[in-house]
């Protein structure tokens, strides 16, 4: 979930890259089911080579307390900057020694060792590949995701995982895993599973924000319809809501240089409303949707689109949206809103803080609020589901301890899911990570935050400036891409909608209760309207003809959408965008999309 302006910019880069081998802060969902996308397939239908028994944890009954004798090396490789950590860890502490890695030595029998620490994503894809094409050891344990990844499947030379989840992974992950097999489309070869996905958390489905003190200003209710969001978009356009006497508003702000769907401002509610079909024009693997011949199309070029085209083009025709959208991006399309100009702006939960929340700094009385999304004229209401995974950690098929590296896995999974009784969960734990580091100890009570304002003596604060370890970053070590727990912050956002002042009890609840009011407000709309997200049917490797087209369809794409919303050609122009679709790749990338799919059903 998002928490402030800095870790939304974090999540932001890691959706604009794809994959950063780094744990994240991000949370994520894309098209009308979840758990239903691809039928599961028991992780046990094919074996892959045991774990080795070199290395034994010491015999106990409490699967939480295993330490290896002698002790193993786990070796990784991560992408590590400098700055997107923020306060990981305490001076003179690195990724490579700091007090998790040490707790991991001396708790576990587990050395960490890196085997290459970069600066940039592009660097470690390269490192990737000058290992593969050389020939060179990879690391026991590591993310990958992209090109890299589809090298690395194919070369042969990752460990097949099937065997070790049965064997070794906790129970619930192994459900998780069950429930949402469709995310592995990347990773599965020969019915065998090659990498281990990091999953979002699947709450940034799209709410509607509004200027509440405009609607109030105008007398409007917020609309509940798709013709009464019209009739906002005109007053807020055309009536002078700030009453400032100037004619310089817009009802809505998008950023259509990335098409209708992207990481914030995106118009799937719109196209939700009018159609069944999920668009996207800025990436060929978003969105596939499944028809009912159960074939996957590419939504961008069903027939369905026109009324998404037809309406915007009205609307932009209007000046109910803003002229310079098609050259916007996410970031500065938000900055009309921002900056008092722009009254609604579609978007996740975590907007409500950062980048709406500047709006106050321009207008004391500006008051964005979350409301559920509008409904179409047949009825029809929907957003798009966010991809679910964010990468996936990898295995070295040379790897000898997969054992001990389910061991440190089981027990950071068993910490997030805090339940009663869990055999894998580290009492050790209990209060958190590491004392002085997530959270102090003092006068009896445990502090996770705002020590000064606890009272907390300044020699006892985890960092000099009062804050705390952000202690993502140092527990991921050796897990790649760490995971969260898909959906697992609902049962909290309901507790503290109904209670603010509830007690929070567990860490999901510690962090949900630190919400900003207007992004639990945000939360409670998305759950309590109760979509369900329409998501992509295709979430199986880049195809060959996506890697040498895919670019091309693109801008095809994205380039005659634009045409047709600024009213540069007619909205029957579509129909010949689809045929040079199809001609220049598209024709080739359906049926690819559609082999996949008839194998990995």
């Amino acid at each position: 979930m998002r928490r402030s302006a800095n870790v939304a910019k974090v999540c932001v880069l890691s959706f604009v890259i794809g994959l950063l081998p780094v744990i994240s802060a991000c949370s994520g969902s894309n098209n009308k089911s979840t758990a239903s996308q691809s039928p599961s397939s028991s992780v046990s239908e094919s074996v892959s080579p045991s774990a080795s028994e070199t290395s034994k944890p010491e015999a106990t009954a409490e699967l939480w307390n295993q330490k290896f004798d002698p002790p193993v090396t786990i070796t990784t490789a991560i992408v590590d900057d400098g700055t997107s950590r923020g306060n990981a860890f305490k001076p003179g502490e690195s990724m490579e020694d700091n007090a998790n890695t040490r707790w991991m030595k001396e708790n576990m029998g587990i050395n960490v060792k890196f085997d290459f620490i970069v600066t940039k994503p592009e660097d470690y894809d390269t490192k990737l590949r000058l290992l593969l094409s050389s020939g060179a050891k990879l690391p026991d344990s590591f993310a990958a995701g992209g090109d890299p990844l589809q090298s690395l499947v194919a070369s042969g030379k990752l460990m097949s995982l099937n065997e070790a989840i049965d064997k070794y992974a906790h129970p619930e992950y192994k459900k998780l895993i069950e429930k949402y097999s469709y995310t592995l489309g990347e990773v599965k070869k020969d019915g065998k599973i090659y990498g281990l996905p990091s999953f979002f958390m699947g709450d940034e489905g799209t709410v509607m924000w509004i200027r509440k003190d405009w609607l109030d200003t105008l007398g409007l209710q917020a609309p509940k319809t798709l013709d009464e969001f019209e009739n906002v978009l005109k007053q807020f356009t055309e009536n002078d809501p700030d009453r400032n006497g100037k004619n310089d508003t817009i009802g809505l702000t998008v950023p259509l240089k990335e098409g209708p769907w992207t990481w914030m401002g995106q118009t799937d509610a719109i196209f939700s409303a009018l159609t069944d079909q999920m668009i996207n024009t800025y990436d060929v693997r978003l969105f596939w949707n499944k028809g009912a011949d159960g074939k996957l199309s590419y939504g961008a070029i069903n027939s369905d689109a026109k009324l998404y085209l037809q309406k915007m083009r009205d609307w932009m025709s209007k000046g109910y949206l803003d002229k310079e959208a098609g050259i916007k991006d996410p970031s500065k399309s938000s900055e009309l809103a921002a900056s008092g100009k722009a009254g609604i702006m579609f978007g996740p939960a975590w907007m409500g803080d950062w980048p709406l929340g500047d709006a106050t700094k321009n207008d004391p009385k500006a008051d964005f609020e979350p409301y559920p999304l509008p409904t179409g004229p047949t009825g029809l209401v929907g957003r798009a589901e966010k991809p679910l995974s964010q990468g996936y950690t990898v295995f070295s098929k040379d790897f000898e301890h997969i054992d001990a590296w389910f061991a440190y896995f089981n027990k950071i999974f068993a910490k997030k899911l805090e339940q009663q009784g869990d055999p894998y969960y580290d009492p050790r734990w209990k209060d958190g990570y590491h004392e002085g580091y997530d959270y102090v100890k003092y006068n009896g009570k445990i502090i996770k935050s705002n020590f000064e304002q606890a009272g907390v003596p300044a020699d006892q604060w985890p960092l000099k400036d009062g804050s705390s370890i952000d202690i993502r970053y140092m527990m991921t070590n050796i897990l790649g891409n760490f995971t969260s727990i898909p959906h697992s912050n609902e049962s909290a956002i309901k507790k503290f909608l109904a209670d603010p002042n509830a007690q929070a009890t567990t860490q999901m609840e510690i962090d949900v209760k630190q919400l900003k009011p207007r992004q639990l407000a945000a939360q409670g709309v998305r759950i309590n309207q109760n979509i369900t997200e329409g998501k992509n049917y295709y979430t199986g490797p880049t195809t060959p003809t996506m890697k040498s087209k895919g670019e091309l369809l693109k801008k095809l794409a994205t380039e005659s959408y634009l045409k047709i919303i600024y009213g540069e050609k007619p909205v029957d122009y579509f129909d010949e965008f689809v045929k040079e679709w199809l001609k220049n790749g598209g024709q080739k990338i359906t049926d690819e999309v559609n082999e996949w799919y008839a194998n990995n059903k």
